[in-house]
C-alpha cells in the first residue's frame, strides 16, 4: 500500500461519544467482577487448605523424596498470590468465539518453602498440584465449577465463557523475607497485609524484587514427582510495563487490536497473546511502526506487514539471558499464523488505500476483524495527500532456538 487514501483511525479508536472497535473488544465490568469475586472464593480456599496443612503436620508429604532423605525438619509451606497475565498488563480483551474461547484471569500461587539447592524446591511439583486441587474441590462443587488439569496450572472453568487459571511458582525462604524486610523498608507492611495492594506496591518500586532465577514454576507432567523449571512472570511484566512507557498508550491499544484479531482469525489457537505482544513492541522497538498516536489504523497495518517475518524467526523471551523462544511451532502452525497474518495485512490495505469510499473501508475492515468493527462509515476520512507508507524492514535474528515453559498468561 504506497499511499493511504482513508483514514479509519476513529473507527479503531473512537472517543467517549462514539462507538469504536476498542470499545468493542474491552473486557466488559461485568466479566472483571465475577473473575475477580470467584478468585478471591478460590484464594481462601487455597490459603486455608495450605495452613492447615502446616497446622497438622503434613509438610512432610508433600516433599520430594530427595528432601526428605536429606532433611529432618519438614520444608516450610506459605502461599501468596499475585495477579498476572492480560489483566496485569492491562491488555485482557473479550474473546470473539465464545464458547469455545474464554475470559480468563490468571493468579499465580507463590509457594514459600525450603530449597535443597538454589534451584531445588523441597516441595514436590506434583504434590503441590494435588494440595491446591483439593482444597478447591468442595467450593468447586458447591458453586458448579470444573477444575481441569493443565501441565503448567490449575484451571478452574467458571462456565463456558470463563476461567481462571492458577499457575504454581517456588520461592526459597530467604527470598521471601528478602522481599519481606523491602516491604517493610518501604511501606511498613507485611506482604500479608498489603497482599492487595503488592501489584501497586510492585509498579512503583523496582526494589521489590525476588532474583529470577530464585522463582521456579511447577511441571506437572515431567517425572514421578513432576519437576520445576526458572520462570519470573514478573520481570516480563516490568519489560513490557517499560515499552508501555516508552511509546505510549498506542502500544497497550495495538497489543488488544492484535488480540482481537487472533481470537476472530483463529477459533482455537494461534499465537499466544505474549508471543504477540512481544511482536508488536519489537516493531516499536525496530522503527518498524512509524504512525503517530493519531493513526491507529496506519500502525494496525505496519505491524501487521511485519508480523509475517518476525514469525519466521524465534520470537525470543526478552528478559531471559539465555535466548529461549515464544513461538517454537511445528511446520504447520508457523505456515498457518503467516498466511493470517499476511491476509490481515492485504485486507486492512485494501481497506486503507486505493479507493476514497467510507463505506468500503468499514466493509473490508469487518472482512479483517469481524463484526466488533463499527458499521460507522461517518468515522472514516478520506484524504488524497498523505505520506507513503513505508514498507517495514525485516527484523533479523540469529539467536538460537530453544523450547520454553510456558503458562497460559498474556
Amino acid at each position: 500500500m504506497p499511499t493511504s487514501t482513508m483514514n479509519a483511525h476513529a473507527l479503531f479508536v473512537g472517543a467517549n461519544t462514539s462507538a469504536s472497535y476498542h470499545q468493542a473488544i474491552l473486557l466488559p465490568d461485568i466479566t472483571r467482577r465475577v473473575l475477580l469475586q470467584a478468585d478471591r472464593k478460590l484464594r481462601a480456599a487455597i490459603r486455608g487448605a495450605a495452613q492447615d496443612a502446616v497446622r497438622f503436620g503434613k509438610q512432610m508429604g508433600l516433599a520430594t523424596n530427595a528432601y526428605r532423605a536429606a532433611k529432618q525438619s519438614p520444608p516450610t509451606l506459605e502461599v501468596r498470590f499475585l495477579l498476572q497475565g492480560g489483566l496485569a498488563y492491562d491488555t485482557a480483551v473479550e474473546p470473539a468465539l465464545m464458547p469455545p474461547q474464554q475470559s480468563d484471569r490468571d493468579t499465580g500461587i507463590y509457594v514459600k518453602t525450603s530449597f535443597l539447592s538454589r534451584q531445588e524446591p523441597g516441595l514436590a511439583a506434583k504434590t503441590f498440584f494435588k494440595l491446591v486441587e483439593e482444597a478447591v474441590r468442595p467450593l468447586c462443587d458447591a458453586e458448579g465449577w470444573i477444575i481441569k488439569k493443565k501441565n503448567t496450572c490449575v484451571r478452574v472453568e467458571l462456565n463456558p465463557h470463563m476461567h481462571i487459571d492458577f499457575p504454581l511458582y517456588a520461592i526459597p525462604d530467604d527470598a521471601f523475607e528478602t522481599l519481606e524486610k523491602s516491604l517493610q523498608d518501604i511501606s511498613g507492611e507485611t506482604l500479608d497485609t498489603a497482599s492487595s495492594r503488592m501489584m501497586t506496591l510492585m509498579d512503583r518500586h523496582r526494589t521489590l524484587r525476588i532474583p529470577s532465577d530464585r522463582i521456579m514454576l511447577a511441571i506437572r507432567e515431567s517425572g514421578e514427582e513432576g519437576s520445576w523449571v526458572q520462570s519470573d512472570p514478573r520481570s516480563l511484566h516490568d519489560w513490557f510495563e517499560e515499552q508501555f512507557g516508552r511509546y505510549g498508550p498506542q502500544l497497550r491499544r495495538q497489543s488488544r487490536y492484535f488480540k482481537g484479531w487472533r481470537d476472530f482469525a483463529f477459533e482455537k489457537g494461534g499465537p499466544s497473546s505474549v508471543a504477540l505482544m512481544v511482536c508488536i513492541a519489537n516493531c516499536y522497538r525496530e522503527g518498524v511502526v512509524t504512525a503517530d498516536e493519531a493513526r491507529d489504523d496506519l500502525a494496525f497495518y505496519q505491524v501487521a506487514g511485519a508480523l509475517p517475518r518476525l514469525m519466521d524467526m524465534p520470537i525470543l523471551n526478552p528478559v531471559l539471558d539465555v535466548p529461549s523462544a515464544l513461538n517454537d511451532w511445528d511446520d504447520l502452525e508457523r505456515s498457518r499464523y503467516q498466511n493470517a497474518a499476511n491476509t490481515l495485512h492485504g485486507k486492512v490495505g485494501d481497506a486503507l488505500s486505493g479507493h476514497y469510499l467510507q463505506e468500503l473501508t468499514v466493509e473490508r475492515l469487518q472482512g479483517a476483524l469481524g463484526a466488533r468493527v463499527p458499521n460507522r462509515p461517518d468515522l472514516v476520512k478520506a484524504h488524497t495527500k498523505v505520506p507513503e507508507i513505508s514498507t517495514p524492514a525485516a527484523i533479523i535474528s540469529t539467536a538460537p532456538l530453544r523450547a520454553t515453559a510456558r503458562t497460559t498468561s498474556g
